[in-house]
């Protein structure tokens, strides 16, 4: 039973497969060998309100993270500084060993939409004269 129980909490740290509002903590580690690291600027949290699959998600924050752009040295003039995106800092190589970790650290019910309170009432008053 309380292998079901932790297999369970295992679970809900890691789905975001429902409609609720779930606050979500990663991280982006790249497990290269003799180099592996915490990516500059790959820890966060966000709010997830879709309804997604766990490899989803992993590939939006990479997509996100590649496509931030940081001060980096320009080429032409190195004492100066130029916006990049970190998916041109990194080779190809390096990209393949990038990994996202991530735990719900919460969820909520989302609250209703303010159009779904209005066709509620709009609803029972049509529903009200029929009687």
């Amino acid at each position: 039973m309380a292998e079901i129980s932790q297999a369970l909490n295992a679970e809900e740290l890691t789905s975001l497969a429902d409609n609720t509002v779930k606050l979500v903590a990663y991280t982006i580690v790249s497990v290269k060998r003799d180099r592996e690291q915490v990516m500059e600027g790959g820890e966060a949290s966000v709010i997830v309100t879709d309804n997604m699959t766990g490899d989803a998600f992993r590939a939006w924050v990479l997509a996100k993270y590649l496509q931030e752009e940081t001060e980096v040295p320009s080429k032409e003039y190195p004492l100066q500084m130029e916006m990049q995106p970190r998916g041109l800092q990194l080779t190809k190589e390096d990209l393949k060993y990038l990994r996202v970790y991530y735990v719900v650290s919460n969820r909520w019910p989302r609250e209703p939409a303010k159009f779904e309170e209005r066709e509620t009432e709009v609803l029972r008053q049509i529903g009200e004269r029929m009687q």
